[in-house]
């Protein structure tokens, strides 16, 4: 392992203190050590099963608090951990988290993003995906859709033939947080999904750190990058695909109409057409171009009896606006206007041809 007042991460290229005549570390030795660096390099850590690397000590969830989480970054509880309860077990690097000696270079914590092979058995991937056996060959499809490079960063080569790769979270706005292959949508994954095969371990997540010995696979978790590559800023196209898109301000809400003094019919026309932009501005999914249809629909209808109120390029833009208003899609929102339109006419011609 690397020194202590040394200010690279670990790898494994270097051998922690041996006990074995032979000259080999026990297992305990090995994995307290690769926890012990980790944590003096400023990454909370927990112990993790050997087989199905579960984590075996609770308290670091993405809402853990300050004092649940400080026993993960004290050197003592780790190293009596790894020496006794937990003594071989995984370690697992807490991403998002970093200890208060942390240096500046870590920044806010690990992202890590995790590529898979497919498990076994498992169909590849169709449609967006089809072509891509692995993780990495989906990252490598995304990082050509944003015309960009392959990320270059602290890079781990896992026992099962995937791939860690660790960046730091971004240094502004929410931390990224956790995600298993595509979500619920397959072809167009919200973030932080990425896609099939590709995994992010973020705020409230952990992945297995390099050195540790995988009792399953009889391989161990080995650094790939060389020695002095740190982890590193996350690439601008990576962080917009890992980052939701901030939502979009809410269309103000059409004015409503006044006319005081108004006849009688101009009133009511006032009424029923403020009356509809506000029925078509608060309609729930599902019932929003029914809603500006049948609007579009009545105001045409009544549009003869008060012209200087109902006219028909005034009514068609007061709708639009309530239509934005309510998430309608403009193009959509015109032709549904048009199409209601025309049906209040045919209505308030009594049906003549």
């Amino acid at each position: 392992m690397t020194s202590t007042n040394s200010t690279e991460l670990p790898t494994t290229r270097q051998r922690p203190q041996v006990h074995h005549l032979d000259g080999r570390p026990t297992a305990t030795e090995a994995q307290r050590a690769v926890a012990l660096t980790w944590v003096r390099r400023g990454i909370p850590v927990v112990p993790c099963g050997r087989t199905d690397k579960a984590a075996m000590a609770a308290g670091f969830g993405k809402n853990a608090t300050a004092e649940q989480l400080a026993r993960f970054a004290d050197p003592e509880w780790v190293a009596r951990a790894w020496s006794t309860k937990y003594a071989r077990a995984h370690v697992g690097l807490l991403t998002g988290r970093v200890t208060p000696a942390a240096p500046a270079e870590l920044g806010r914590g690990l992202v890590v993003i995790d590529l898979d092979m497919p498990k076994a058995g498992a169909d590849l991937p169709t449609g967006r995906w089809a072509g891509c056996a692995g993780g990495t060959d989906v990252l490598e499809l995304l990082m050509r859709e944003a015309g960009a490079d392959w990320p270059d960063t602290y890079t781990v080569l896992t026992p099962s033939g995937g791939m860690h790769l660790y960046y730091r979270q971004p240094e502004d706005g929410p931390l990224i947080g956790c995600a298993t292959g595509a979500g619920g949508d397959l072809e167009h994954p919200r973030p932080p999904h990425i896609g099939p095969m590709v995994d992010v371990r973020g705020i409230g997540g952990y992945v297995i750190a390099a050195g540790s010995h995988s009792a399953a696979q009889g391989r161990p978790y080995a650094r790939e990058s060389p020695p002095d590559l740190l982890p590193q800023p996350l690439p601008a196209w990576l962080r917009e695909l890992l980052r939701p898109a901030a939502a979009p301000a809410p269309a103000p809400r059409p004015a409503v109409r006044i006319l005081p003094t108004g006849d009688r019919a101009e009133r009511y026309a006032t009424a029923a057409l403020n009356g509809e932009v506000e029925g078509v501005t608060t309609a729930p999914e599902g019932e929003r171009n029914r809603r500006l249809f049948a609007a579009a629909r009545r105001l045409a209808e009544l549009a003869p009896t008060a012209p200087a109120v109902l006219d028909q390029a005034a009514v068609h833009d007061d709708l639009a606006a309530a239509a934005r208003a309510a998430g309608i899609g403009e193009q959509e929102a015109l032709r549904t206007i048009r199409s209601g339109w025309t049906a209040g006419q045919r209505g308030a011609m009594g049906g003549a041809a």
